[in-house]
């Protein structure tokens, strides 16, 4: 206080710094999922990969149950860690359509292009399913046997 008067204490946080913050949070959200799908599409490959190898070790030597059971399993992962990367990617989504909303695209790009996107996410929607897929086949060629 100078003179009987209060001066203005200026504040660090701008309108620039608060959008800045806005981007950082949304990022961080989208790489965490980003992540969650990564993390989720190794976890099906090493256990998809596992029950592979098992099975085909195991090959005439199998017997009854464990010859409709490994099949089984291996559609079961599939569909389970499937959800999982659905899940993910339609959480990034909501984050990208946030992040459209808040109107920050003028300051900074989220992510790549949504074309661009959506091409990367093939994979990770594919893979489940192409998993799913081979032990079917599987089940088929044991119920057919």
């Amino acid at each position: 206080m100078r003179g009987g008067s209060f001066e203005t204490m200026q504040t660090h946080r701008t309108p620039d710094v608060a959008l800045w913050d806005q981007y950082r949070a949304l990022r961080e959200q989208w790489t965490h999922e980003d992540m969650l799908v990564g993390q989720r599409i190794t976890w099906l490959i090493l256990a998809e990969g596992l029950l592979f190898n098992a099975y085909m070790a195991l090959g005439s030597k199998a017997m009854g149950v464990l010859t409709l059971a490994f099949p089984f399993f291996g559609i079961v992962v599939a569909a389970l860690i499937g959800v999982g990367v659905f899940t993910a990617l339609r959480a990034s989504e909501q984050v990208r359509l946030e992040y459209a909303r808040s109107g920050l695209a003028d300051l900074c790009p989220l992510a790549p292009e949504v074309h661009l996107a959506r091409r990367g996410r093939w994979a990770p929607k594919a893979l489940p399913f192409v998993f799913g897929a081979l032990w079917a086949l599987a089940l088929l060629a044991q119920l057919g046997s």
